[in-house]
């Protein structure tokens, strides 16, 4: 029988990662898993903003405040889906490397991530963080439907 034992998710504070963190939350109920919150604290260039490159144009996307933030809401979430044994990470990286990284650290089994922009023009363009981490994961990806319309 398939089982997980440690289950990761992403969150960013949105309203459409919290509906991932919901249902992976419930599945780690179902599975009695241990369930592990992720925020990714990072930079991005200031040159991609106009100003000009060098370590002091880095600006904060998500600060490890805002991220400490966004893991409390989340695990409030988590518990009131019944999920029991969580843990919270706030990791430095892009969100793609951060729940990466976590996978290998914890022995993660199954990511749980949103569909939020796999389908934006974004998306398409850059690549959103529930299709690169279909395509570099070495476990398995869960992507949930989080769309309004649901």
């Amino acid at each position: 029988m398939l089982t997980y034992h440690t289950i990761a998710v992403g969150t960013d504070g949105s309203e459409t990662s919290l509906r991932a963190v919901r249902s992976a939350a419930s599945m780690a109920r179902a599975y009695d898993a241990k369930l592990i919150i992720v925020s990714a604290a990072y930079n991005h260039s200031g040159s991609m903003l106009g100003a000009p490159s060098g370590e002091g144009s880095r600006l904060p996307v998500v600060s490890e405040e805002m991220a400490d933030t966004y893991l409390t809401n989340a695990q409030r979430i988590a518990e009131s889906e019944g999920a029991e044994n969580i843990e919270v990470v706030t990791t430095p990286g892009d969100p793609v490397n951060a729940l990466i990284e976590v996978t290998e650290k914890y022995d993660v089994e199954l990511l749980v991530v949103g569909n939020r922009g796999v389908n934006s023009v974004r998306g398409r363009v850059f690549g959103s963080v529930p299709t690169e981490l279909t395509h570099k994961s070495k476990v398995d990806v869960v992507v949930v439907n989080t769309s309004e319309k649901r």
